[in-house]
C-alpha cells in the first residue's frame, strides 16, 4: 500500500514550546512525502485591546513574527519541504480556519504558555483548536 503525502501545520508563536512543536513535526514528517507549513498568527487585538498599545506597536509585532518564523524555519529538518505563512487575526480561529482551507492532516502546537490571567481573559488557544480543528491535533509539552 502506497503512503500518501500529509500536510502538517505547525503553530509558531515564538515560544520555546512552539519550537519544540517544530522538532516533533520533524520526527513525524516523512521527508519524501510530507510537507510542513509553519504558521504564525499575529493577534493584534492583544495590542489594541489588552495592552492599550496603538498602531506604532504593529511594526514591532511584525519583527517579532518574522524573527519567530525564521527561528522555527532554522529548526526544520532540511530534508523536509516546508513553507511559512503569516496571518493576522484571532490566533485560535485563524489556525482552525487555515487548517480547514488547506485540508491539513495534522496540527502540531505547543501546550498553552499563557499565564492564568491571560488564560481567563483570552481563552485557551490549545483547547479551542482541539475542539474545533478539522484534523488531528498533537500537543507538545
Amino acid at each position: 500500500m502506497e503512503k500518501r503525502s500529509n500536510l502538517i501545520i505547525v503553530a509558531v508563536d515564538g515560544s520555546e514550546q512552539s519550537y519544540k512543536a517544530v522538532q516533533e513535526a520533524n520526527k513525524i514528517a516523512c521527508p519524501e512525502l510530507d510537507r510542513l507549513i509553519l504558521l504564525m498568527v499575529k493577534d493584534v487585538r492583544r495590542f489594541y485591546g489588552i495592552s492599550n498599545a496603538g498602531a506604532e506597536e504593529i511594526p514591532a509585532l511584525d519583527r517579532i513574527a518574522k524573527r519567530s518564523l525564521l527561528e522555527a524555519a532554522r529548526r526544520v529538518n532540511p530534508e523536509i519541504t516546508f513553507a511559512t505563512k503569516e496571518l493576522i487575526g484571532n490566533a485560535k480561529r485563524k489556525l482552525v480556519d487555515f487548517a480547514r482551507e488547506e485540508k491539513a492532516d495534522l496540527i502540531v502546537m505547543g501546550a498553552t504558555g499563557a499565564d492564568f490571567f491571560e488564560h481567563l481573559l483570552l481563552g485557551s488557544t490549545t483547547h479551542y483548536v482541539i475542539d474545533h480543528a478539522p484534523c488531528d491535533v498533537l500537543i507538545v509539552k
